[in-house]
């Protein structure tokens, strides 16, 4: 038993020895193949670095390949052109520089331009007055209308005297002094003009119209005169206070009536109430005196339009308002009434049946032809008696009235009287 315990003990010494032989040679292989694989994959690595570097570097030369073919093809063709190209050019002189300027030619050029610019102007200003109808001048009232020009009514700027507070005289010679509290507005200034700025040359033109209208009728100066326009915004309101003015400056008792019961500004005018008026006659029974209001001077009065009514036209045409007429033109010289335009209603053609003769106020350069005559038409459709056309705010410098302007230029009066050169 011994024996075999030792046999057996000798045979597992042996075969451990053995194993372990083995082991250590199978670790040195392992390590082995694990070097080698190590290796190769490294190996693997670089080879792939160098394919990715080999292929950019392909690519490059690549694109080098085919900028170099290009090239060589642009400059093979240039080459080619420059072949083909013969000249046939000889210097025969040299150039020399020249003393001036060749072109442009200054003064031709500059002649030429002031032949197209005075020709071009001259053009312009045909056309304009070719295509331009509207009436400007009295031979446009008198070619277009076949009436004479009462007046012609200079514009009036903000330059006028009245305007920078100069003082004035009332019919008896009195100087009145407008202070702060009672100074005019601009349109009480126009309207008042033969009040306020007497001497002006504005002035002037409504003493040519009131002569005008006196002389109209040989012995019998009209009693009842209706001012009216084509249209709004013609001057007409002041037109026929400037008119009343004119007319009561003469001595003669004049009665100023506001017959626009649209639009009634003639009380705005003179700073007056309308509270009761024209409307209120005629649409029951007020007493005429409560109507009649004093302005300044003795010897113009005046009635308001009083309230707006609803039926203005039927008013103006009842046989109350000729009554009315009647009884004011036995107790007046001359009856002065303001209407509306003839354009827009039918109050104005009304009136123009009731009185002795109109005055067709006309701005200048504002109305056409045609509206004008349309307006002419209208009143003597009626059978109403046209006095004439008061041409108003007209440039006088534009439209050539020298006359007039060459007297409102040269001289200027001060409020004592004495005539200045300006």
């Amino acid at each position: 038993m011994a024996a075999i315990r030792d046999q057996i003990a000798a045979s597992r010494g042996l075969l451990e020895d053995k194993l372990k032989a083995d082991y250590e040679r199978v670790v040195r292989d392992e390590n082995a193949l694990k070097a080698a694989l190590a290796e190769a994959k490294a190996g693997a690595a670089q080879e792939n670095q160098r394919a990715i570097q080999y292929s950019l570097l392909k690519q490059d030369v690549d694109t080098a390949k085919s900028l170099y073919t290009e090239f060589l093809q642009k400059t093979n063709q240039a080459y080619l052109e420059v072949a083909q190209q013969q000249s046939n050019i000889r210097v025969i002189s040299p150039a020399r520089m020249p003393k001036g300027p060749v072109s442009p030619n200054r003064q031709r050029t500059i002649l030429i331009g002031l032949l197209l610019s005075l020709s071009g102007g001259i053009g312009l200003a045909w056309l304009l007055e070719r295509f331009d109808d509207s009436i400007r001048s009295v031979d446009d009232v008198n070619r277009y209308t076949q009436l004479p020009a009462l007046a012609v009514i200079p514009a009036i700027g903000a330059n006028n005297s009245l305007l920078n507070g100069r003082r004035r005289k009332d019919n008896a010679g009195e100087l009145l002094a407008l202070d702060s509290g009672d100074k005019p507005t601009a349109k009480m200034q126009r309207a008042r003009l033969m009040e306020f700025d007497g001497r002006s040359p504005a002035s002037e033109a409504y003493r040519a119209l009131r002569t005008a209208l006196l002389l109209s009728a040989a012995g019998n100066p009209p009693k009842t005169i209706l001012v009216t326009s084509v249209r709004m915004e013609e001057g007409k309101t002041t037109t026929a206070t400037n008119t009343a003015i004119a007319l009561a400056q003469l001595g003669a008792s004049v009665l100023l009536i506001d017959c626009d019961m649209r639009k009634p500004s003639v009380h705005d005018v003179f700073g007056t109430s309308r509270t009761l008026g024209l409307s209120t006659y005629l649409a029951r029974n007020v007493e005429i005196d409560e109507l009649i209001q004093d302005l300044p001077g003795e010897n113009l009065r005046m009635i308001s339009s009083g309230p707006i009514p609803p039926n203005p036209a039927e008013l103006l045409s009842s046989d109350r308002m000729k009554r009315l007429l009647a009884q004011l033109s036995e107790r007046y010289d001359h009856i002065v009434l303001d209407s509306p335009p003839l354009g827009s209603v039918t109050d104005a053609v009304i009136l123009s049946t009731m009185v002795n003769g109109v005055i067709l106020v006309v701005h200048g350069g504002r109305n056409s032809r045609q509206a004008v005559q349309r307006a002419c038409h209208e009143l003597s459709a009626v059978g109403a008696r046209v006095f004439g056309i008061v041409l108003n705010n007209v440039d006088l410098r534009r439209e050539g009235h020298d006359d007039y302007y060459y007297y409102s230029y040269q001289y200027s009066y001060s409020a004592d009287g004495k005539r200045t050169k300006t």
